[in-house]
């Protein structure tokens, strides 16, 4: 009877513990709306981009803020603007991945518990297709990572690709743009799913 009851005993602790590894898990990898409380404000940097003198980074903030705003109307945003600003007048950088300094100096600047930075790369071709088209593709990726900044600690992230194209056809050696799209005008589009994608993953459970 004596055994009987210590493995009953032993089969509840290993239950139990596998039932706290998968919750622990599931907060591991749940998305930021899973665990940002409404009255915790999330500060959004410039996303940092190769040139720096490319305000592409600060465009596609904008529309990852845009989006959110379309998905949670109720969120607590600082805008890249306002960070930028308050970086700059701190003397603090304003590129790259900010480090413990940087992160604890905006959090009492700013009074935000987040902190949301990401790396912007796009590159910009045509691929020709047969004699008489081919694709002027914009393409990107966007890595973002949501820094939590009591602990300064990356607490969820994500790499999203995208692309933006348009045609132009080819009669008797001369080019005609069908879609009237210029190279900003695709650039926009990229931006636009970029942050679009980013959006919906702050709030897609992985």
């Amino acid at each position: 009877m004596k055994k009987f009851i210590g493995i009953a005993i032993l089969l509840m602790v290993i239950v139990a513990g596998c039932i706290t590894t998968t919750a622990s898990r599931n907060t591991d990898t749940a998305s930021p709306s899973f665990f940002i409380k409404p009255n915790e404000p999330i500060a959004i940097m410039p996303f940092e981009t190769e040139s720096a003198l490319s305000n592409l980074g600060g465009q596609v903030s904008d529309e990852v803020i845009v989006n959110l705003f379309e998905h949670a109307p109720n969120l607590k945003i600082i805008p890249a603007t306002v960070v930028r600003n308050y970086m700059a007048n701190a003397s603090l950088g304003v590129n790259g991945i900010p480090d413990m300094h940087t992160i604890h100096n905006i959090q009492q600047g700013l009074k935000c518990r987040y902190l949301l930075t990401g790396n912007l790369y796009v590159s910009l071709g045509d691929v020709r297709y047969t004699q008489t088209y081919s694709n002027r593709i914009a393409s990107g990726s966007v890595t973002v990572r949501l820094i939590d900044c009591d602990s300064s600690i990356v607490v969820w992230a994500k790499h999203i690709e995208s692309s933006a194209t348009t045609t132009t056809y080819y009669y008797q050696g001369t080019q005609t743009q069908t879609t009237y799209q210029t190279d900003g005008q695709l650039f926009q589009q990229l931006l636009k799913k970029l942050g679009y994608e980013v959006a919906q993953n702050f709030f897609q459970h992985n």
